[in-house]
Order: structure tokens, then C-alpha cells, then sequence
């Protein structure tokens, strides 16, 4: 109420939504790194191409989910 008549609006901040999007793209950054370092001689690994290939999906598809759920805690929230 006294926010109200201040005129102070501050928009909530929403710091869960917050952290699964930061998390979200590292976890996009880190596959992308899997995929394309050797490729591009960005590192050396002991492990096959296809095993950084696989890795590199499954973290892309964990971190797509986890841009997902930030999206979705963000922009649907229950006030």
C-alpha cells in the first residue's frame, strides 16, 4: 500500500528463473565446446569425436531444458 502511493514500482526479480537461464546457457556453452574444440583446435581430448559428439547433445539438450524452465518460471509466474 505504501508502495503504492510512493510511486515506487520495482519489478519483482525472480532469482530462481534467473539462475536456470545462466545455468542454462553454460550448460549450451559447455556442449557446443564438446562438439566443436577438436574441430576447430580449440583443445585436444583423449576421447573420440563421436563420444564429445554425444556429450556435446546430451549437455545442449539439458541446457535447452534449463533455458526452458527459466522461460517458463520468468514469464509464468503466479502473483
Amino acid at each position: 500500500m505504501q508502495q503504492e502511493r510512493s510511486g515506487n514500482t520495482r519489478t519483482k526479480v525472480n532469482y530462481r528463473s534467473l539462475g536456470e537461464l545462466i545455468r542454462g546457457m553454460f550448460f549450451l556453452l559447455f556442449g557446443l565446446y564438446a562438439i566443436f574444440a577438436q574441430k576447430y583446435n580449440l583443445g585436444q581430448f583423449q576421447v573420440s569425436q563421436t563420444i564429445l559428439n554425444i556429450l556435446g547433445i546430451i549437455l545442449i539438450a539439458y541446457g535447452l531444458f534449463r533455458v526452458y524452465r527459466g522461460v517458463r518460471y520468468l514469464f509464468h509466474q503466479k502473483d
